[in-house]
């Protein structure tokens, strides 16, 4: 996209991309375009069709549409920048603005870059860019983005009249606004979107028009009744009227800037129905299974010390106060999603008709070798098993989070959106990689899953640690005798 920066702010605001990061990870945006949450994209789309829900492989994904996202969906989508109808780019403040308050129906397509001007206000000056119905002006020094007063710079203000019957009459202005315009006044966000009425209801070119600070509004008859009030193109008149000020290279076709992405979430994970107690709840974390008699020696010795096997999901929902127990509960769980899980250990799990949790890697699944393939993960979800996310690429979070916020969260979110596109819903737990987490990590978690699992031994479970688990290491190798003096 092209910037016009004044020179002096070209090095302290410089927009070049960052360097590609590997495939396995979304790209961490410059700070003008730091991942942006959004409840539901169709209402915060600047196009309400460009916008699709994206698998986090960046493929389009067939099972969800644009404008039907479930309330539960986690995935991202593809945020247009540029518009071809015009040729421009809105990026930044811009276009988080323009998303966030009505989009391209409230502002039409982008008629410039954006461009630098001096500003009164601001030594640093700050920057404009015109839409067809809207001029957009950002502070350099606050980033906050307002519109430009085009309907008072187009027309003087009409004298005060008296109040009208059934009319809202504005005092400030001593105007009045009724019938049509008043309601679409009202729904489209009042005095700070249009601004105050600067005038009555006058004619112009054949149609019924007011003006107001920001806008003009005209009534279109022959339209359809939910669009016969129309924005005017204040813009586009502006522009006209001030082109000589404006840099040509402002308005000259852009080359395309690429989409970025933005993620849809689910609501925020509920707090804990009730207070809970400590539950004494012991969590076996298992990797290689070389062969298969000594994990059925294991989970025998834990059913004939009275141990009651149960999924991890089950354990999560007694913490939150949701669920109940058996008598000395014990949960079996197996990291990464080795091969030799789903050889060894399924079977033995299908024997001795026992659930377990399985944590995997959603980039090695049929992708590296020694690890499953998605077929095999989708083999344990089908035989009653939970497949849980244990990241995308197995870093350690907590050391990528300082160094990268963007890729810690598509590490964490985009994992699960991949692990739900391919096997449908989870019970939307996870195990941090090398059972590694701080406050920050715990908090990109806790934003969309209902629990997680860390490491460092203990089987006593709190509500305070209800993303942080204890569990127990385990290996098959283990004399069960050892692991049920680790249980108490």
């Amino acid at each position: 996209m092209l910037r016009l920066w004044p020179p002096a702010f070209r090095a302290s605001h410089s927009t070049d991309a960052p360097p590609a990061l590997p495939r396995a990870v979304l790209p961490a945006l410059h700070r003008r375009h730091l991942l942006r949450l959004a409840g539901s994209v169709a209402s915060t789309r600047l196009v309400a069709s460009a916008a699709r829900p994206l698998l986090a492989d960046g493929s389009p994904s067939s099972a969800v549409a644009a404008d039907s996202v479930p309330s539960d969906y986690v995935g991202y989508a593809l945020v247009p920048r540029f518009f071809p109808e015009t040729g421009h780019n809105v990026d930044g403040e811009f276009l988080a603005y323009v998303r966030h308050n009505g989009g391209a129906g409230e502002f039409g397509y982008p008629v410039t870059e954006e461009f630098w001007e001096p500003s009164g206000a601001s030594a640093a000056g700050r920057m404009v860019q015109y839409f067809q119905r809207a001029r957009l002006e950002c502070d350099l020094v606050t980033k906050r983005v307002t519109r430009s007063p085009l309907g008072e710079l187009l027309v003087r203000p009409q004298p005060a009249v008296s109040p009208a019957p059934e009319a809202r009459f504005f005092t400030e202005t001593g105007h009045n606004v009724m019938n049509a315009f008043l309601r679409h006044f009202e729904t489209a966000g009042g005095v700070e979107v249009l601004g105050y009425p600067i005038s009555e209801e006058v004619e112009e070119n054949e149609h019924v028009v007011q003006w107001f600070e920001y806008v003009r509004l005209e009534w279109w008859p022959e339209h359809p009744p939910a669009h016969r009030v129309q924005l005017g193109l204040l813009g586009d008149e502006h522009l006209r009227r001030t082109a000589q000020q404006v840099p040509a290279a402002a308005v000259r076709r852009a080359a395309p800037l690429e989409p970025v992405r933005e993620w849809i979430l689910p609501p925020p994970q509920p707090p804990p129905a009730r207070p809970q107690p400590p539950l004494l709840v012991p969590i076996l974390y298992y990797h290689h299974v070389p062969s298969q008699q000594p994990l059925r020696t294991q989970i025998r010795a834990f059913k004939r010390a009275g141990r009651t096997i149960v999924p991890l999901g089950r354990v999560v929902d007694a913490v939150r106060g949701e669920a109940t127990l058996p008598p000395d509960p014990l949960v079996l769980t197996f990291d990464d999603a080795w091969e030799s899980q789903f050889q060894n250990a399924a079977p033995v799990l299908q024997a001795e008709d026992v659930p377990a949790t399985f944590f995997v890697i959603t980039r090695y699944l049929s992708a590296l070798a020694g690890y499953m393939t998605w077929d095999q993960a989708r083999m344990l979800k089908e035989r009653g098993h939970e497949v849980e996310s244990h990241s995308h690429n197995h870093p350690r979070l907590d050391t990528l989070y300082a160094a990268d916020e963007g890729a810690a969260v598509a590490e964490i979110w985009e994992s699960l959106a991949v692990l739900e596109s391919r096997l449908g819903r989870s019970r939307r737990l996870f195990a941090y990689p090398d059972g590694r987490w701080d406050d920050a990590v715990v908090s990109i978690v806790a934003r969309i899953y209902r629990g997680a699992v860390a490491t460092g031994g203990g089987a006593l479970q709190t509500q305070d640690l209800m993303y942080a688990l204890r569990r127990i290491k385990a290996e098959p190798s283990y004399a069960a005798a050892s692991l049920l003096k680790q249980m108490v």
